[in-house]
């Protein structure tokens, strides 16, 4: 009975310097915050110390690779590329199947986005010679 007594209280007294612990952190914070905005304040310049070069090894040509934005107003080409269709000149029946094909899978009523299901809407009527954005 003692000993599970012990146990507690030595669960508690853990559990309590945890706390205690994480109120000094946030304390030492939230001060070091005042006292950086008080410095800015007062107009002192603190010049940051200059970081060393890192060399290290990047992934350079993955990088912006496939990571751009949308063009205004979309091009063929990149109507094409959102729709998935290869073919340089493709068939009306093929726009319309590769744009029902994602519209059914992208659908904002079946929780996609309703973002990408208006351009996968502009891809198909850029491709199809529709006028958009008027």
């Amino acid at each position: 009975m003692a000993q599970d007594r012990r146990s507690r209280l030595c669960r508690g007294s853990a559990m309590s310097s945890v706390v205690v612990g994480g109120l000094a952190l946030g304390a030492g914070a939230f001060a070091a915050r005042a006292g950086l905005r008080a410095l800015h304040r007062s107009g002192v310049k603190v010049q940051m110390p200059a970081m060393p070069a890192m060399n290290m090894p990047s992934f350079g040509g993955i990088r912006n690779k496939g990571l751009t934005g949308f063009e205004s107003p979309m091009t063929r080409n990149e109507a094409r590329e959102i729709l998935n269709i290869n073919a340089m000149n493709p068939s009306k029946d093929a726009i319309r199947e590769a744009h029902r094909r994602l519209l059914v899978a992208n659908h904002p009523d079946k929780g996609g986005s309703t973002f990408v299901a208006s351009k996968i809407n502009e891809a198909k009527d850029s491709l199809l010679g529709k006028r958009t954005g008027i």
